[in-house]
């Protein structure tokens, strides 16, 4: 997970705010679950920012930074629209944050391995989907009045920086956890590797093989412009899995050169 920038308002896209005013003024209007429900699966506009959010974070998942050349990018809503469930369970009492059904500032661009529900051969569930635990439930919001800013969400948000740096990597490829055990930062990371299936589907194998071969050439053939170009391209923000590249190049900080260019 690598920290997301969020553009500021002024540049999203024209037609987006055409058209969200008038998503939220009806969205708000209607009274009953089944009619939010209706209207927001009838009217899925937020796809309309999908090359806003994907430029903002290099064409990446904004949580586990892969590019799915092959899948489309999903919308994920970090606080979702139509009702929460907590460790699988539905939340009793609560529909959701539909009132930011249409907020910019509620979207992260996630791959479908992120975001939507899936069970492995053990039953183990991954998938974001509707999930939304938080640290203390009390503070939970049930209305567009209520202050947000007292959640604190136990999933890490990719648009925190204090967020991303609760995860580590290790040269095997793997995401491992960047907090003392039995605090709440070392929960939240746990639970967003295994929530997001992080370490799963061969990703950790993938990163290694990959590895490799940059690992070679740095010890192999040094402190060449070629080399550099290469290291810098792994660094950059649009390489799938940089965050990742970063750590595994700082293992050479012994050398001057690799430490200058991180």
């Amino acid at each position: 997970m690598r920290f997301v920038i969020i553009p500021l308002p002024p540049n999203l896209p024209a037609r987006w705010i055409k058209v969200y005013p008038a998503r939220v003024a009806v969205v708000n209007a209607l009274v009953t679950q089944e009619e939010r429900s209706k209207y927001l699966k009838k009217n899925g506009s937020w796809g309309l920012l999908k090359k806003w959010l994907s430029n903002a974070s290099g064409h990446k998942c904004w949580y586990c930074e892969a590019k799915s050349n092959r899948a489309v990018f999903d919308v994920d809503h970090f606080r979702p629209k139509l009702g929460i469930t907590v460790d699988g369970v539905k939340l009793v009492g609560h529909n959701g944050y539909f009132w930011l059904a249409y907020e910019w500032s509620n979207f992260r661009l996630s791959c479908q391995r992120c975001n939507r529900p899936e069970k492995d051969e053990l039953t183990t569930l991954h998938g974001k989907a509707n999930e939304f635990p938080l640290q203390n439930e009390t503070s939970r919001c049930n209305a567009p009045a209520s202050p947000i800013t007292a959640e604190i969400p136990r999933l890490l948000d990719p648009c925190v920086e204090a967020d991303c740096a609760l995860l580590a990597h290790t040269i095997d490829g793997e995401i491992k956890l960047a907090a003392p055990v039995g605090t709440w930062e070392y929960q939240r990371a746990y639970y967003t590797i295994e929530r997001l299936g992080f370490n799963e589907w061969n990703i950790p194998e993938s990163k290694k093989n990959d590895w490799r071969l940059l690992d070679d050439l740095i010890r192999l053939v040094g402190n060449q412009p070629v080399i550099i170009t290469h290291l810098q391209e792994h660094l950059s923000l649009d390489h799938e899995y940089s965050s990742f590249f970063r750590s595994a190049i700082g293992s050479h900080r012994d050398k001057a050169w690799v430490e200058e260019l991180l």
